[in-house]
């Protein structure tokens, strides 16, 4: 079992490792990243998808935090346009509603003043008539008060995560996703490293380390008890859960902000890709993030707190596609603090402290500020072990190039929207090879050719990794069932998989959709070998790449 050396080991390949190893990388400390799934899939996956700068924290008088938030969601909507965009949300206030008007409004005043170089209009308000004009689903029965302010939705909080990895990789950084971590090696008092395992292959590893990074999300504690030490515990996790909904094209065009009526707690509905997401809920869960899903009460609050705000769409249980569940990380608190009053700011901890040296953990976190915090973070590391030695960056695969491409104009401005500056890169695949030129499913625009830079550029190893991570086609629609054996055949030829390997890679998907998600639609189903046979002789291998 041979070691390798690295500068920094960072645990966990959420958004937060994601940003810090981009930024430690980019100071050329020798970095290896280590995901215990994959990429992106956890908390990141299973958030609301908002870029904001967290209007209710004014609630609790963290004006310094909600203005880190939002110079960061502007700093997006710069940077990143192609997947995070402005979003305008609705905030209607109704009789009974725990916060009267002028306290929204003088809420909405502040939100705007805090917001350096805004991008988005400041906010406004509506009388009854221009709100039914403006967005006639929702509610006017009791209304008080409707108001229109902005912030911002990343449509692929994996694509974000994606994005930073890609900036780590390229100034040397070495990324494993499905690998676990088994041990932290603690030598005396000093952290020397980790010995971990892939987990699809089995293959156990050694890596040395100058400093270890713990950026595990809700998984924080699970990792510091691989140092052997009886270490504080850190996290606090409270559930979100959301649902997927498929409204027919009658839903919201805006977002919509409302207090639930039962509980007064934060209430959305975003449009997102063809359908539309309700959450969230915010509930106190110890248990293994790895096993968490929505509960069933859960499910009927948000379909009724929905149905009560939007009542002319007649939001019921059959429009739900599925529901989707994730801990956030927050900072561990009393048993009684109320859920909503938890700090959400993020914590750099050195456990020094405690006798273990040269490991760090990173508490709580948000997509919206996670490059921010990747920056402090590199900070910290130059002031715990120095400056970086001298090294080569490595070399990283090459693209296959073409001066000619011919996409059709809306695929073209499909991969402008997944890709941003890299479209060339994942065009030249179907330039090279035309049959990845065409769509893995009948029911959306990605192309064979996402699948082949997925598996060479961006350590898609699962079919689920390519539907649900590096693309969107299996959170929509028909929840990648038509995509899902195309996806698989080009892994297959890259990747070097027999035929049954291939078989199982699809049932593996199947079996991964049921794990992460609460799926109302019966159809969706872990389909038997034979199927798979009959779906390959349709003539499956064709388009497949």
């Amino acid at each position: 079992m041979a070691t390798t050396d690295y500068d920094v080991i960072i645990i966990g390949g959420g958004i937060n490792g994601a940003a810090t190893a981009a930024s430690v990388a980019a100071r050329g400390y020798r970095t290896l990243v280590l995901e215990q799934d994959d990429f992106a899939s956890g908390t990141t996956s299973a958030s609301t998808k908002l870029i904001h700068g967290g209007l209710r924290y004014l609630e609790t008088g963290d004006a310094r935090l909600v203005h880190e938030s939002l110079q960061s969601r502007e700093r997006l909507l710069r940077e990143r346009p192609h997947l995070v965009r402005p979003m305008g949300f609705i905030l209607p206030v109704y009789e009974g509603d725990p916060r009267p008007p002028w306290y929204i409004r003088s809420g909405l005043a502040l939100y705007d003043l805090l917001s350096p170089r805004k991008v988005s209009p400041w906010h406004s308000s509506f009388s009854e008539r221009e709100l039914q004009r403006f967005e006639p689903s929702i509610s006017t029965d009791q209304l008080k008060a409707a108001f229109l302010y902005h912030d911002a939705q990343v449509w692929s909080p994996e694509r974000l995560t994606l994005e930073y990895l890609a900036q780590a990789r390229a100034s040397g950084a070495d990324l494993r996703n499905h690998a676990a971590v088994d041990f932290i090696i603690v030598d005396g008092s000093r952290v020397r490293g980790v010995d971990f395992h892939d987990v699809l292959s089995g293959r156990r590893s050694t890596a040395s380390g100058s400093l270890v990074i713990n950026a595990a999300g809700p998984w924080v504690d699970a990792v510091l008890e691989a140092t052997g030490r009886s270490l504080q515990r850190r996290i606090g996790g409270t559930r979100g859960s959301h649902l997927v909904v498929d409204l027919n094209g009658r839903g919201p065009r805006h977002a919509v902000l409302a207090s639930a009526q039962s509980d007064a707690r934060p209430m959305f509905v975003t449009p997102w890709l063809d359908h539309h997401i309700i959450g969230t809920t915010d509930v106190r869960d110890d248990e293994d993030p790895s096993d968490v899903g929505a509960a069933g009460w859960e499910i009927d609050y948000l379909i009724a707190e929905a149905a009560r705000v939007l009542p002319g769409l007649g939001i019921e249980h059959r429009n739900i596609l599925y529901a989707y569940s994730g801990v956030r990380p927050l900072a561990r608190a009393g048993e009684g603090v109320f859920e909503g009053a938890i700090s959400r700011r993020s914590l750099i901890v050195d456990h020094a402290a405690e006798g273990v040296e040269r490991l760090v953990s990173i508490v709580g976190g948000k997509l919206t500020t996670a490059a921010e915090l990747g920056r402090k973070v590199a900070e910290s590391v130059a002031q715990r072990i120095g400056r970086p030695r001298a090294r080569g960056i490595t070399a990283l695969p090459k693209t296959p190039t073409s001066r000619t491409v011919f996409l059709p104009p809306e695929t073209q401005e499909h991969l402008r929207t997944v890709y941003g500056p890299r479209v060339p890169e994942v065009a030249a695949y179907a330039a090279s090879d035309p049959s990845l030129a065409e769509p893995i499913s009948a029911q959306h625009r990605d192309i064979g050719a996402q699948v082949a830079y997925a598996v060479d550029h961006e350590g898609a190893r699962t079919v689920a990794d390519v539907l649900l991570r590096r693309t969107s086609v299996g959170l929509t629609k028909d929840l990648g069932r038509s995509g899902a054996q195309p996806t698989a055949m080009i892994m297959a030829r890259r990747l070097g998989w027999s035929e049954a390997m291939r078989e199982q890679a699809v049932r593996d998907y199947f079996a991964e959709l049921h794990r992460r998600f609460v799926i109302m639609d019966p159809s969706v189903a872990i389909p038997p070998s034979e199927q798979l046979a009959d779906e390959q002789s349709g003539g499956v291998d064709q388009r497949g790449g």
